[in-house]
């Protein structure tokens, strides 16, 4: 793959994401939200098995790029090892195995609009790709809890800074490019399929919680207002 790819590609994943929901959550009105929600939430929440599966590979990556140094000091008894690597592999095979089950109603269901069909088909493709090349990194190349933390986390960090060491990602397996890529991909993905209207929720709580402050605001500038209108003062009634 093209090392531009990896220097370019993750700000491109970002911006469209964050772009994208923004975009669908100002022009979708109060309704079409509740809608969409319940119809995102039917497809994707599955049962407990791929919920948990999801959120260990996400706590686990969070992990690595936020402590890699634990990380690593943990991996240097064999045994926590084999329980890390072993943990992050079933949590693996618990989010693919729950892919299958939200695959097989994106199948099963009423046929939508042609583009929420497509959009839904390009995410769940690409997240199997992510999920698949993820587990065949781990059965490939052994101990990826170490040496991710000393090659992904220094370029996760790097595009972070605004420098990106793309190298660091370009120079890895063609199975963990893979993985790196349609993990973006994916990311990119979310605003046009039906999960969008799951991930606007974060947006619209922190948005009301913005909101608060805002109106107690405009209330007591209003009340002011009106208690010292300076209007009265131009132009008193007349008794």
């Amino acid at each position: 793959m093209n090392p531009g790819l990896f220097r370019v590609g993750p700000y491109v994943a970002t911006i469209v994401f964050f772009g994208g929901l923004a975009v669908r959550y100002a022009l979708a009105h109060r309704r079409d939200r509740a809608a969409g929600f319940a119809e995102g939430q039917k497809l994707f929440i599955g049962g407990r098995l791929w919920r948990l599966g999801v959120l260990l590979l996400f706590v686990g990556h969070g992990a690595g790029l936020l402590f890699p140094q634990q990380i690593l000091l943990w991996n240097t008894v064999p045994v926590r090892l084999y329980i890390l690597e072993g943990l992050a592999f079933a949590a693996g095979i618990a989010a693919l195995a729950g892919w299958a089950g939200v695959m097989w109603r994106h199948l099963g269901r009423a046929a939508g609009s042609a583009a929420g069909e497509v959009a839904d088909a390009v995410f769940l493709s690409l997240l199997f790709v992510a999920l698949l090349s993820g587990l065949l990194t781990a059965i490939l190349y052994r101990w990826g809890s170490s040496w991710g933390v000393l090659t992904l986390t220094p370029y996760a960090r790097s595009l972070a800074s605004g420098n990106p060491a793309a190298s660091l990602a370009a120079d890895l397996p063609f199975l963990v490019r893979l993985h790196v890529f349609s993990s973006l991909a994916a990311l990119a993905a979310i605003p046009f399929s039906r999960l969008a209207p799951l991930a606007m929720v974060p947006l619209h709580s922190a948005l009301r919680l913005l909101g608060r402050p805002l109106s107690a605001v405009r209330r007591t500038l209003d009340l002011s207002f009106r208690k010292h209108n300076p209007l009265e003062l131009l132009w008193p009634e007349e008794d």
